[in-house]
């Protein structure tokens, strides 16, 4: 009965914010906290985003910070994520969410994430907390700078919103113009222990690797939130890519150790290469504001003749404008993995 009580009472204290009209995405003029403090995102692209404009502002994490797809390092990360409680998620990796513990870390502002596959359920739900709530487009890499400018806008850090979003949208404008009349590599993003899992070519897992100039060459569209296809070895040697991108160290590592891949010709050419995730995945799990960097990496890959920047000079800009972190040559090599 007090927990009902507890739960009536912060909903209460939720729903008498004072509110400020911006306008969103489509030009229509919505209402928003007029000062938040703390905002949550209801999954990981949302919470990460959050991270990027202004991580004292986070009330809380969808998962654990480090995991096999995220390194989390304290040394490129802000100390109060590190100690941030695990409020949950609605997609069942880690934690289930709790309408009451939302509450609990009372939130003045939940991100939504438009393109998740669950995002019916989703507002459905956070709706009975009265909590406001703003919705955004992530999943395409043309919609990131948009939507970055409009989070910053929405949570009181609207100089670093644009701040980001201009840098974002300089960084999408080059790639494209640096791939016009240009053929796209045929990769394989490898997942799993045995590297036989894999996305759908229709997928916002590898969203990044085809903007990057990349064709998947598994061709479906993605149906389960998750992901991760299973295939035989035998369909991926009809295959035959151009390049292999591994999901981690662990998939990267039993690719090159077994000899039933070196019948590939990416792997006869060693163009098999590791998704960096320090301190959060490039490019995928989640597809978060890293991508940002993971699609300029993966076009160096893909198109290095085309594609001609400095990779590495690269990497320390992002760091220092998206992570607040000035990183050396040699942290640049270990984030790429090649000391190992």
């Amino acid at each position: 009965m007090m927990t009902f009580i507890r739960f009536i009472i912060l909903l209460i204290f939720a729903s008498s914010i004072q509110a400020k009209s911006i306008k969103d995405l489509n030009n229509q003029d919505i209402n928003v906290p007029d000062n938040v403090e703390t905002a949550f995102g209801s999954s990981p692209p949302m919470n990460y985003l959050l991270y990027a404009l202004n991580p004292n502002k986070m009330s809380g994490l969808n998962f654990n910070a480090k995991n096999q797809n995220n390194t989390a390092d304290e040394v490129f990360l802000n100390k109060k994520f590190l100690s941030l409680a695990v409020i949950g998620s609605f997609h069942g990796g880690g934690q289930s969410i709790n309408l009451e513990t939302i509450i609990k870390h009372n939130p003045n502002l939940i991100l939504l994430w438009e393109d998740d596959l669950l995002i019916d359920k989703i507002k459905k739900e956070i709706a009975k907390t009265n909590i406001p709530t703003i919705t955004l487009p992530f999943r395409k890499i043309e919609t990131m700078p948009r939507s970055i400018a409009f989070a910053g806008e929405a949570i009181g850090e609207k100089t670093r919103g644009n701040l980001l979003a201009s840098y974002t949208q300089n960084i999408i404008d080059e790639i494209k113009s640096s791939l016009v009349g240009v053929n796209p590599t045929k990769y394989y993003y490898a997942e799993g222990v045995d590297g036989l899992s894999t996305e759908c070519s229709v997928s916002f897992h590898v969203e990044a690797l085809n903007f990057a100039g990349g064709e998947n060459v598994h061709k479906c569209e993605q149906r389960a939130l998750l992901g991760l296809e299973k295939i035989s070895f035998e369909t991926l040697l009809s295959y035959n890519p151009d390049i292999i991108i591994a999901q981690n160290t662990l998939t990267y590592n039993n690719i090159m150790k077994n000899p039933l891949w070196q019948h590939l010709r990416a792997v006869k050419e060693k163009n098999v290469h590791i998704v960096p995730n320090n301190p959060f995945n490039w490019i995928d799990r989640p597809p978060s504001f890293m991508r940002v960097i993971g699609i300029q990496w993966l076009t160096k890959l893909f198109h290095k003749d085309e594609y001609k920047v400095n990779i590495d000079e690269r990497i320390k800009e992002f760091y220092k404008l998206f992570l607040n972190v000035e990183i050396n040559a040699t942290q640049v090599q270990e984030i790429l993995g090649e000391k190992k």
